[in-house]
């Protein structure tokens, strides 16, 4: 009976790319939050992205969840964000349902984070692709000259 779905090589490579990609906007995305205390830049994330969409683009690899894992990984310090905020809900004086509604304030701020850092990945995985695309066909068009 035949196997349905794709090779388990194939998620291994995404992965591989998807890592590489998130791992290397990681250290900036963070620097970005401790530098400023208050603002979270996912601009490394894209750049992350745009990185794995290249590499995974040279390989004619199958980029689907590549970058919604690019942004997962480059975008954990959104849980940094998170700690912060909770800190603060649970220093606010006033009743219980106030502090309940800013609890889960910050869960939605959480899902909306990581949300749009898997979005920006996602876009920076495609212009990589795409990179690698048009790469590809300038080099083979200045072989034949």
């Amino acid at each position: 009976m035949p196997e349905v779905g794709p090779p388990l090589q194939s998620g291994m490579t995404q992965w591989k790319y998807a890592l590489i990609g998130g791992l290397c906007s990681l250290p900036f995305t963070t620097f970005s939050y401790w530098q400023t205390g208050s603002e979270l830049s996912l601009g490394a994330v894209f750049f992350g992205g745009i990185l794995a969409g290249y590499l995974i683009g040279r390989v004619n690899g199958e980029i689907s969840g590549v970058g919604i894992r690019v942004g997962i990984i480059g975008g954990l310090p959104v849980f940094w964000v998170i700690f912060d905020l909770l800190t603060a809900t649970f220093r606010l004086a006033g009743p219980g349902w106030f502090v309940a509604s800013a609890i889960g304030a910050t869960i939605v701020f959480a899902v909306l984070g990581f949300g749009i850092s898997a979005l920006i990945g996602e876009v920076g995985v495609r212009v990589g692709r795409w990179l690698a695309g048009n790469q590809h066909d300038q080099s083979t068009a200045v072989g034949n000259s």
